[in-house]
């Protein structure tokens, strides 16, 4: 098998600061704690990167794996404090009474857990195939995929009026 090839990491940056970004945004809800993730993932990966081996894992797989363990750190540190741009009346207005898309994704993210957000993060901000999913979660492809079904069931039921949380 030929050896991978591996990007110079001046690429690995300009490609995958947004998904980062918006993946640890997903998470902590907060612009300057997200920035300072990106950060730290960044300045981890580019100290890591001579051993990055792209046999292992995708890029986007091992990126995401810092970028979750920095932003789960942060959570479970003393200085994070949670802070959403929701209004304050925005948990009683269902998804309709929203003039935005956005609101609606806000109002369904609000309704679920942190690891069902990371679940679905993983697919729709960071695009990682369900092989890429499994391996950061040890899971075969097909009961990632089942998972995200039945998630998107759940978001379907939310949006419907059919469960309270």
């Amino acid at each position: 098998m030929p050896e991978l090839l591996k990007p110079d990491f001046e690429t690995v940056f300009e490609v995958y600061y947004d998904r980062v970004y918006k993946y640890a945004y997903t998470i902590l809800l907060n612009r300057e704690n997200a920035e300072d993730v990106v950060e730290e993932t960044f300045l981890a990966a580019y100290v890591a990167y001579p051993g990055y081996d792209p046999a292992r894992s995708s890029l986007a797989t091992w990126l995401t794996r810092i970028a979750h363990n920095k932003a789960v750190n942060l959570v479970r540190s003393a200085r994070y404090c949670r802070e959403t741009a929701l209004p304050e009346d925005f948990a009683d207005q269902s998804p309709a009474e929203q003039d935005e898309p956005r609101y609606t994704v806000l109002w369904l993210y609000a309704r679920l857990t942190q690891e069902e957000r990371e679940f679905l993060d993983l697919r729709y901000v960071m695009g990682l195939t369900d092989k890429e999913v499994g391996a950061l979660y040890s899971l075969e492809s097909k009961a990632v995929n089942k998972r995200y079904q039945r998630l998107l069931k759940r978001c379907r039921q939310l949006l419907d009026g059919g469960e309270k949380t």
